[in-house]
């Protein structure tokens, strides 16, 4: 440092200047990033949503299969019955 109390002073200000603006610039990037992040969080609950809602259908679907299923299996029951009933008669 000089012997000067106001060129210290100055140099001291400058300094103090400089760490303001470089907190500045960090804040500044951390908004950014912040930013960033809440845009991709709102994206990833809408796509959670359309996921969630395919599930569901696929869910839906799924139970509506399994009941024609089992329709088609005392469908084929009662056909296999009445097969054996008739090969029965003729027999």
């Amino acid at each position: 440092m000089s012997s000067d109390p106001v060129q210290d002073a100055l140099q001291r200000f400058a300094q103090a200047l400089d760490r303001l603006e470089a907190a500045s610039l960090r804040h500044q990037e951390g908004e950014r990033m912040r930013m960033a992040l809440e845009s991709e969080l709102a994206l990833m609950r809408t796509d959670r949503q359309a996921l969630a809602e395919t599930l569901d259908q696929a869910v839906a679907r799924n139970r509506q299969l399994e009941e024609q299923v089992t329709l088609i299996d005392q469908r084929l029951d009662r056909a296999i019955g009445s097969v054996r009933d008739a090969l029965g008669m003729d027999g």
